[in-house]
Protein backbone atom coordinates (compact mmCIF):
# COMPACT_ATOMS: atom_id res chain seq x y z
CA UNK A 1 0.00 0.00 0.00
CA UNK A 2 3.05 2.53 0.81
CA UNK A 3 5.20 2.33 -2.39
CA UNK A 4 7.63 4.41 -3.66
CA UNK A 5 6.67 7.29 -6.21
CA UNK A 6 2.93 6.86 -4.32
CA UNK A 7 1.14 9.38 -2.12
CA UNK A 8 -1.58 7.43 -0.43
CA UNK A 9 -4.40 9.11 1.76
CA UNK A 10 -4.65 7.06 4.76
CA UNK A 11 -7.10 7.41 8.01
CA UNK A 12 -5.23 8.13 11.57
CA UNK A 13 -6.70 8.66 14.74
CA UNK A 14 -7.27 12.23 14.12
CA UNK A 15 -8.18 12.74 10.51
CA UNK A 16 -6.69 11.27 6.77
CA UNK A 17 -3.17 11.85 6.55
CA UNK A 18 -0.81 11.76 3.48
CA UNK A 19 1.71 8.88 3.43
CA UNK A 20 5.08 8.74 1.50
CA UNK A 21 7.71 6.67 2.50
CA UNK A 22 10.62 8.01 4.21
CA UNK A 23 13.03 6.69 2.30
CA UNK A 24 11.41 8.21 -1.15
CA UNK A 25 12.59 11.23 -2.09
CA UNK A 26 10.50 12.04 -4.95
CA UNK A 27 7.92 10.88 -3.61
CA UNK A 28 8.94 13.51 -0.39
CA UNK A 29 8.84 16.67 -2.99
CA UNK A 30 5.71 15.22 -4.85
CA UNK A 31 3.94 15.46 -2.07
CA UNK A 32 5.34 18.68 -0.64
CA UNK A 33 4.30 20.41 -4.10
CA UNK A 34 0.65 18.45 -4.09
CA UNK A 35 0.14 20.02 -0.04
CA UNK A 36 1.82 23.27 -1.49
CA UNK A 37 4.08 23.62 1.28
CA UNK A 38 6.17 26.75 1.66
CA UNK A 39 10.12 25.92 2.07
CA UNK A 40 11.13 24.09 5.46
CA UNK A 41 8.31 23.19 6.21
CA UNK A 42 8.72 19.72 8.09
CA UNK A 43 6.74 16.42 7.94
CA UNK A 44 5.61 14.24 10.97
CA UNK A 45 6.59 10.41 10.29
CA UNK A 46 4.12 7.20 11.20
CA UNK A 47 5.86 3.70 12.13
CA UNK A 48 3.74 0.66 12.13
CA UNK A 49 4.20 0.14 16.35
CA UNK A 50 6.81 0.40 19.10
CA UNK A 51 9.81 -2.00 18.06
CA UNK A 52 9.38 0.05 14.17
CA UNK A 53 9.82 3.47 16.45
CA UNK A 54 12.60 1.95 18.56
CA UNK A 55 14.36 1.33 15.13
CA UNK A 56 14.14 4.49 13.74
CA UNK A 57 14.31 6.89 17.26
CA UNK A 58 16.22 6.87 20.74
CA UNK A 59 13.38 6.64 23.22
CA UNK A 60 13.85 7.63 26.50
CA UNK A 61 14.00 5.06 29.44
CA UNK A 62 11.13 6.79 30.83
CA UNK A 63 9.10 6.79 27.72
CA UNK A 64 5.53 5.91 28.66
CA UNK A 65 4.67 2.62 26.80
CA UNK A 66 1.20 3.77 26.46
CA UNK A 67 1.67 6.98 25.22
CA UNK A 68 0.64 7.01 21.89
CA UNK A 69 -2.54 4.59 22.80
CA UNK A 70 -3.86 7.01 25.43
CA UNK A 71 -4.78 9.80 22.85
CA UNK A 72 -3.67 11.38 19.96
CA UNK A 73 -0.02 12.41 20.44
CA UNK A 74 3.00 12.91 18.47
CA UNK A 75 6.50 12.39 20.05
CA UNK A 76 9.56 14.50 18.44
CA UNK A 77 12.77 12.15 19.10
CA UNK A 78 16.23 11.64 18.18
CA UNK A 79 16.23 9.97 15.39
CA UNK A 80 18.49 6.68 15.02
CA UNK A 81 20.95 6.55 12.19
CA UNK A 82 18.79 3.99 10.32
CA UNK A 83 16.03 7.19 9.60
CA UNK A 84 17.66 8.94 6.56
CA UNK A 85 18.62 12.30 6.41
CA UNK A 86 16.12 14.88 4.69
CA UNK A 87 15.26 18.64 4.24
CA UNK A 88 11.78 17.34 5.66
CA UNK A 89 12.62 17.32 9.12
CA UNK A 90 15.38 17.81 11.47
CA UNK A 91 18.22 16.00 12.05
CA UNK A 92 18.36 15.59 15.73
CA UNK A 93 14.33 15.77 16.28
CA UNK A 94 11.67 14.03 14.58
CA UNK A 95 8.08 13.98 15.20
CA UNK A 96 7.02 10.19 15.37
CA UNK A 97 3.37 8.80 15.32
CA UNK A 98 2.38 5.36 15.67
CA UNK A 99 -0.67 3.81 13.78
CA UNK A 100 -3.69 3.20 16.62
CA UNK A 101 -5.64 1.57 13.77
CA UNK A 102 -4.79 -1.95 12.93
CA UNK A 103 -5.48 -1.99 9.70
CA UNK A 104 -3.29 0.66 8.59
CA UNK A 105 -0.11 -0.56 11.05
CA UNK A 106 -0.37 -3.74 8.65
CA UNK A 107 0.71 -1.96 5.94
CA UNK A 108 3.41 0.43 7.17
CA UNK A 109 7.06 -1.31 6.12
CA UNK A 110 8.64 1.92 6.62
CA UNK A 111 7.99 4.74 8.26
CA UNK A 112 5.34 7.12 6.12
CA UNK A 113 4.68 10.44 6.59
CA UNK A 114 1.80 11.35 8.91
CA UNK A 115 0.87 14.86 7.32
CA UNK A 116 -2.58 15.75 6.99
CA UNK A 117 -4.22 15.52 4.11
CA UNK A 118 -5.06 18.97 3.20
CA UNK A 119 -3.25 21.68 1.57
CA UNK A 120 -1.03 23.55 3.80
CA UNK A 121 -2.75 25.99 5.84
CA UNK A 122 -6.44 24.65 5.07
CA UNK A 123 -8.67 22.47 7.29
CA UNK A 124 -7.85 19.06 7.48
CA UNK A 125 -9.80 16.71 5.53
CA UNK A 126 -12.09 13.72 7.61
CA UNK A 127 -13.98 12.19 4.35
CA UNK A 128 -13.02 9.81 1.06
CA UNK A 129 -15.06 11.73 -0.63
CA UNK A 130 -13.13 15.10 0.11
CA UNK A 131 -9.92 13.64 -0.49
CA UNK A 132 -11.12 12.09 -3.84
CA UNK A 133 -12.69 16.06 -5.00
CA UNK A 134 -9.29 17.66 -3.49
CA UNK A 135 -6.96 15.60 -4.69
CA UNK A 136 -8.32 13.39 -7.69
CA UNK A 137 -6.04 10.73 -8.95
CA UNK A 138 -2.91 12.17 -7.53
CA UNK A 139 -3.09 9.88 -4.31
CA UNK A 140 -4.07 6.54 -4.17
CA UNK A 141 -6.68 6.15 -1.52
CA UNK A 142 -6.60 3.34 1.38
CA UNK A 143 -9.39 1.33 1.14
CA UNK A 144 -12.40 0.21 3.15
CA UNK A 145 -12.32 3.15 5.24
CA UNK A 146 -14.53 6.21 4.20
CA UNK A 147 -15.69 8.67 7.16
CA UNK A 148 -13.47 9.78 10.16
CA UNK A 149 -15.50 11.81 13.18
CA UNK A 150 -13.96 15.38 13.13
CA UNK A 151 -11.07 14.93 15.64
CA UNK A 152 -8.69 17.56 17.42
CA UNK A 153 -4.80 17.41 16.35
CA UNK A 154 -3.05 15.32 18.24
CA UNK A 155 -0.73 16.31 21.35
CA UNK A 156 3.01 17.26 20.67
CA UNK A 157 5.36 15.94 23.20
CA UNK A 158 9.33 17.01 22.73
CA UNK A 159 11.29 14.37 24.53
CA UNK A 160 14.31 15.38 23.30
CA UNK A 161 14.79 18.06 26.29
CA UNK A 162 15.95 16.90 29.40
CA UNK A 163 12.61 17.35 30.67
CA UNK A 164 9.30 16.59 28.51
CA UNK A 165 7.98 19.41 27.21
CA UNK A 166 4.14 19.84 25.77
CA UNK A 167 4.18 22.01 22.85
CA UNK A 168 0.40 21.50 22.12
Amino acid sequence: MFEKNTITAFPTNTSWGLGVRADDTTGLENLAHLKQRKEGQMFSLMVRDMKMLREFAEIPEDFPENYFIEKPRTAILKPTNKLPTSKYWPQNAVAFRVSTLPKVAEQIMYPITATSANISGKPSLFSAEEIRKKFGNKVLLFPSIKDLPQQNASEIWNFTTETPQRLR
